[in-house]
């Protein structure tokens, strides 16, 4: 049952919201979720464009998992995390959850703030990945230095997932199958486990990965 105490909690964290805007800047999404309507628990948000998020928006199947983790684990805020918006944006994410004086959980504050911009001068910086596109392409994939095979992985999919995000805001399908066919030309594929990899990461299910993989090949032989 939510009190009217609870709701008075909610309400003073809304001036939080407007400072931490103000502190973190445009790139950081600041938004208060109630949790007296989940259907609508967005009750105050700042820079909601870079999820896309408004006053009033549902709480995320992600949110509700976060709901368990709190209740089980018993943190005080989880995170940082790594998250990725609905238009493909890197995100250094922090949860925190908002309890009244019973330790019932009645609200989240959570700090959204894209990076992408910062992962960019990274690897103009060439600090980003240790790789060259030519080790890539000749399959050794095993290890290079002291960086391995998972730090790899990762590496590349980032890299690639930061160039899909200077395609500007297209459909979730085509971004997706652009993300598939950049890291195909890069011999991903190659790397153990990792279609189960990519269709975890982008959503989407690996026979759509698959299907994406056999149209690239299809489109190579008709070059041929």
């Amino acid at each position: 049952m939510f009190t009217k105490k609870d709701e008075q909690i909610i309400e003073s964290m809304k001036n939080v919201v407007k400072g931490l805007a103000a502190l973190l800047g445009n790139d950081s999404e600041i938004v208060l979720h109630s949790l007296k309507d989940i259907n609508h628990s967005v009750v105050a948000i700042e820079n909601g464009h870079v999820t896309g998020r408004i006053i009033g928006s549902i709480l995320t199947d992600a949110g509700k998992k976060i709901i368990k983790d709190v209740n089980v684990s018993k943190k005080v805020f989880i995170g940082p995390y790594r998250s990725i918006s609905p238009s493909g944006r890197i995100l250094r994410s922090v949860t925190i959850p908002i309890k009244n004086s019973e330790e019932e959980i009645i609200g989240f504050l959570c700090i959204n703030m894209e990076i992408g911009k910062f992962l960019q001068i990274e690897e103009l910086a060439k600090t980003f990945s240790t790789f060259s596109a030519e080790k890539i392409a000749n399959g050794n994939l095993e290890k290079t230095g002291n960086i391995q095979l998972e730090d790899l992985r990762n590496k590349i999919f980032e890299e690639v997932l930061i160039k899909s995000g200077a395609k500007g805001d297209v459909p979730p399908k085509e971004r997706n199958k652009f993300i598939v066919e950049e890291l195909y030309r890069k011999d991903f594929f190659k790397i153990k486990d990792s279609i189960d990899f990519v269709a975890q990461k982008l959503g989407i299910s690996i026979f759509t990965v698959y299907n994406y993989l056999r149209e690239l090949k299809f489109e190579g032989n008709e070059r041929r």
